[in-house]
């Protein structure tokens, strides 16, 4: 049987496996499909990719206007839009050879290199798109070459040589459109971008200039209004945005700032990484005016219910594709019954004692929800090997909102699991497999992924910190679920004030690699808002810690938090004198001396 956690990436997904596999990775989907320019935020994972794949137009003839599955497919024409996918891979738009110190029109040269890299991918995907080859279809796209696409070429500075006869194809002129425009990314790579290296003093360009509002934009609006195409906008499905050089994402802002919606919407996806909101004559974009936000971290920080039913759905559309015997999550992931049973015994009991001491039904229920899961970790004698993290609903909860975190480890349970099994048909997950390799995962997490991360980037030193971070919190947080205190399902810290530059930079990078979440609760002085950030329960096995835990928060000053920067241990040693009954906690820094 094959893996049905097996990860593909979304534009290797043909449309009937997406419509098998796709479910609305929040309930503010629905909103992004709207015409204007959306920027939907979200870590590496959290299914923006999916979702821009389910937008194209292949995968949306197969439903109707409300979602639903069609019978039949319906006509292109008939789209409420049409989704153009386009991908900004790792290095591919930003290069370091455009970087001209803002000299020399390094923001028109940009833009130029950025229209021509779009323009070839739209006209691909329009290549890609089953259009009917009908007499109409193939006289209007002629007319559309001859009488606009030309004209616009000319007035960028570029003379066709090519004019068409009435016995050409639509995929005979895209095919054409496609090497024109190759050809000219081609020759201003070559012939201008390569001779700036190692160049300290100017270099004349003296070839055609493309540039979005004078040409791609009218280019789609030409496009749209082709027989063929649905009388609705083109969305620019640009994913990953925040791969683009800081003067490319102000070029993209300005695109934005120009309100096309009615013809051209821009849905542009970041992980987290974009935090740049100026255009390029140093104008602010805002919502609502300009762009609507969704940012998807935030939604599963706030809502946690929304999350565990996308997961669900997903596991059950998933495990039903491949036949498997059992469709139910909490069967396939079944958790681990013997300490499942102790849990139960201790939260029962809790129960019943507190109503023996005079607590009302509510306050007994709360009290054991509070302290079950801690005080059993906590009786374990401090080996966090010895608690199982199986079982669903503790697996979506340690994924942390990521929708490919937790497809990734799931597809490794069931290698292992069919390993176990000799090639036997795989009927769930067994509870020791799943905790087996969750741990693994944490430990990656935490140790050969950061590696990974801190040998990649530029500032080696705000890594170290950013890993110190991480070991003052996580230590913090099981020293407090090992104690007595009140409230010992703490997985988050709330600032009493603002963070310095310093502190700031690190929390940021930390959300940017995925290792903690941002969100916002209300102060302990009942005066505003305070910010929150959480802790990746992907660790949770790493520091032996409650993934469970969603209620509890630490305060504290960012001058205190800042400390755990190049000192966690002595971060930790600050709040254990004011923690009741906290035991003494030795986790030192790798880089506590730095």
């Amino acid at each position: 049987m094959d893996n049905p956690f097996e990860f593909k990436y979304p534009d290797e997904i043909n449309p009937k496996d997406v419509m098998d596999l796709f479910v609305p990775v929040f309930g503010e989907y629905y909103n992004v499909p709207k015409s204007g320019h959306t920027f939907i935020n979200g870590a590496r994972g959290s299914g923006k990719s999916m979702m821009f794949r389910y937008m194209k137009p292949d995968c949306q003839i197969l439903i109707n206007s409300e979602g639903k599955t069609l019978k039949r497919k319906r006509n292109i024409k008939s789209l409420d839009y049409f989704g153009i996918y386009i991908p900004i891979k790792k290095g591919q738009l930003n290069k370091t050879d455009i970087k001209l110190n803002d000299k020399h029109g390094e923001a028109l040269l940009n833009e130029h290199y950025m229209v021509l890299h779009f323009s070839i991918v739209i006209f691909k995907e329009l290549l890609n798109t089953n259009f009917q080859e009908t007499i109409k279809n193939q006289n209007a796209f002629l007319d559309f070459y001859n009488d606009s696409f030309c004209k616009l070429l000319k007035y960028a500075g570029y003379i066709s040589q090519t004019e068409f006869t009435k016995e050409v194809t639509v995929r005979n002129i895209l095919v054409h459109t496609i090497d024109l425009l190759k050809s000219l990314s081609s020759d201003f790579q070559h012939n201008y971008i390569h001779k700036l290296i190692g160049r300290s003093d100017p270099l004349p360009y003296n070839g055609p200039i493309f540039l979005y509002s004078e040409f791609l934009y009218e280019v789609l609006k030409k496009i749209q209004r082709l027989p063929f195409m649905p009388d609705k906008p083109i969305y620019l499905l640009i994913d990953d945005a925040d791969e683009l050089s800081v003067v490319q994402r102000m070029i993209l802002n300005s695109w934005v700032a120009m309100r096309t919606t009615t013809e051209v919407s821009l849905k542009i996806s970041t992980q987290l990484k974009y935090r740049v909101f100026r255009t390029i004559n140093e104008s602010r974009i805002d919502t609502p005016h300009d762009y609507s936000e969704v940012n998807i971290n935030d939604i599963y920080t706030t809502q946690k219910d929304v999350y565990y039913k996308r997961i669900d759905e997903i596991v059950v559309k998933r495990l039903k594709k491949y036949k498997c015997e059992i469709t139910d999550p909490t069967e396939y992931f079944p958790e681990d019954i013997q300490q499942a049973n102790n849990i139960e015994k201790k939260r029962i009991q809790y129960i019943d004692d507190k109503k023996s001491e005079g607590f009302t039904e509510a306050q007994a229920y709360d009290y054991a929800y509070r302290y079950t899961i801690p005080d059993f970790i906590k009786e374990l004698q401090g080996n966090r090997y010895t608690y199982s993290y199986a079982g669903f609903r503790q697996l979506v909860n340690i994924s942390s909102g990521n929708i490919r975190e937790f497809i990734d480890f799931a597809s490794e349970m069931y290698v292992n699991q069919q390993s176990t099994n000799n090639n036997n048909p795989v009927k769930c997950i067994s509870h020791s497999i799943q905790d087996k390799e969750i741990k693994k995962v944490s430990d990656k997490k935490m140790e050969s992924e950061f590696d990974k991360f801190r040998e990649e980037a530029q500032n080696k030193r705000d890594m170290d910190k950013l890993r110190n971070l991480l070991l003052g919190m996580g230590g913090l947080f099981r020293v407090i679920l090992n104690s007595d205190t009140s409230e010992r399902r703490v997985f988050s810290i709330a600032l009493n004030d603002e963070p310095d530059e310093e502190l700031r930079n690190i929390l940021s990078l930390g959300i940017q690699h995925g290792y903690l979440q941002k969100s916002m609760i209300g102060n302990k002085y009942g005066t505003g808002k305070a910010r929150l950030y959480i802790l990746n329960r992907i660790l949770a096995p790493h520091f032996g810690l409650d993934p469970t835990s969603f209620a509890g928060y630490k305060f504290m000053n960012a001058r205190i938090l800042k400390k755990s920067l190049t000192n966690p241990a002595g971060f930790i040693d600050i709040f254990k004198s004011k923690i009741k009954g906290a035991e003494k906690y030795n986790q030192p820094s790798l880089f506590e001396n730095i």
